[in-house]
Parts: structure tokens; C-alpha cells; sequence
């Protein structure tokens, strides 16, 4: 399946599962290369808007490139009455965006989809001489219990489970790759609060996951429902994770 499709039909269970990211990120993000007001920033991949949603919450004019048209629809349903939120239909690799004229172009859970070097290409071309680019995860503690249960329940059902966070090996290569031996990252706590169904839904989120159309979601379910109530405490449960930010030094 193309990467720009295996998130249809998924842009609401997404948007109610997914995380946003730790405000102190993006704090670190405003003070480091002063985004604000009158900053224009590229959003590439930007899903649902999530990550654009905080952007705009600096005061920046975000430009959200997706070629998912259920993902892109639920963020223009969201953001689209912020003036400084601009929809844009394009891929990382092939944005339309106006040459040199953004101050920041990020990408939140999402350059693991893209063309490393195609992307690069496409950065140096709409970037404002200097600008950074900024590659965003949250990504879990991987060695917690309840984490490693997940994992475990992933690599039964999922066939295309790589491991939580993508597989953390491949996604470091990628990155040292794209941004050189210059790489530098930032990491800030942000642990997530999940009911059991938002909790199950976290797992339907991914693009790994089986669908109602599998032969053992059921099955499947009942696992996650299973995991979830061997460590809730008064019907809630807390994911252990980070928000990192990696970026050229």
C-alpha cells in the first residue's frame, strides 16, 4: 500500500488517540529559533493537525501539507477556522509550497513515512536560508511493563509491527542519515493518561494494526482490554513516554 494511505478511514480514531506533544517542546522549539508571530512554518505530514494545532498556538502561520484526504478533512473540520491555518494537499517530497520562504519546516510522526533524501531536497528548496528542520516523536519508554506488554501483543496479532516507536534502530539510522553526524535531540517527559477505550483506541490508531475486517481482531481486543485492566488503577492507566525533538546542531 502507498504510505499516503494507510492512515484512510482512520483520521477519527486517530485524532481521539493520538497524543499532542510536551508543551515544553514546544517552548524549546519558540525559543530556539524565535517562532512566533509572523513566522511561517511547514507542518509536513501533519495528519489530523495535531502537531500544527500547537504550532499555531505559538502565533506562527502554519502551513499543513497532507496527502491524506481523510486526515487533511479532519484537520481542516478542526483548524479550519483559525485564519493562520493554511490546508495544503501535497506530499513531503513534493510540497507546492513557495520556494525559500518558510523559517521552520517540521514533521511530527511522520518522517518515518517519507523519501529521506527527496525530502531533504524539498526542505533546503522551501527553507529561508539557515532554517531549521525539526523531525518530532513521542515516543514510549520502551523497557516500562505496560509497554512491554503492548509490544507483546502487537508482535502476536500485527504482521507489519516493527516494534513500538517504529523500530527504534531503523528510525536512528534514518535520522543520523538525514541530518549527519551534526544531529542533536531534546527530550521532555510526556506521559499519557489513557481510559480503556482511548487506550485500545491508541492501538487501532496505528498503521500496523488489524482492522474489524481481520479474522482475529476480536481476539485482538480482548488482549489490549485484557493489558489494560492488569494495570489500571481506578480505570485509568499511564503510558510512559517522551517527546523528543531531533534536529541539525
Amino acid at each position: 500500500m502507498d504510505n499516503t494511505q494507510k492512515f484512510s478511514g482512520k483520521a477519527d480514531v486517530y485524532q481521539q488517540a493520538r497524543p499532542s506533544y510536551a508543551l515544553a517542546l514546544l517552548d524549546f522549539v519558540a525559543q530556539e529559533w524565535q517562532i512566533g508571530k509572523g513566522s511561517l512554518v511547514a507542518d509536513i505530514g501533519s495528519g489530523t493537525g495535531i502537531f500544527t494545532r500547537q504550532l499555531l498556538g505559538l502565533g506562527a502561520k502554519v502551513f499543513a501539507v497532507e496527502p491524506n484526504a481523510d486526515m487533511r478533512s479532519k484537520a481542516e473540520e478542526l483548524l479550519g477556522e483559525n485564519p493562520n491555518f493554511v490546508s495544503v494537499i501535497g506530499a513531503a517530497e513534493q510540497t507546492s509550497l513557495p520556494a525559500h520562504s518558510f523559517h521552520l519546516v517540521t514533521a511530527a510522526s511522520a518522517f518515518h513515512w517519507f523519501d529521506p533524501e527527496r525530502f531533504k531536497q524539498e526542505c533546503k528548496r522551501i527553507l529561508r536560508p539557515g532554517a531549521p528542520v525539526v523531525l518530532v516523536w513521542n515516543e514510549a519508554r520502551l523497557f516500562a511493563e505496560i509497554n512491554l506488554g503492548r509490544e507483546r501483543i502487537f508482535k502476536k496479532y500485527c504482521p507489519n509491527f516493527k516494534g513500538l516507536s517504529g523500530g527504534k534502530d531503523a528510525r536512528n539510522r534514518a535520522r543520523h542519515a538525514f541530518f549527519g553526524e551534526e544531529i542533536q535531540e531534546r527530550r521532555f517527559p510526556n506521559p499519557l493518561t489513557y481510559d480503556r477505550q482511548t487506550f485500545v483506541n491508541r492501538a487501532l490508531s496505528a498503521s500496523y494494526s488489524l482492522i474489524a475486517a481481520d479474522p482475529e481482531f476480536d481476539a485482538y481486543l480482548a488482549e489490549l482490554g485484557e493489558l489494560f485492566d492488569q494495570y489500571a488503577i481506578n480505570g485509568k492507566i499511564m503510558l510512559p513516554q517522551d517527546s523528543v525533538a531531533y534536529f541539525k546542531g
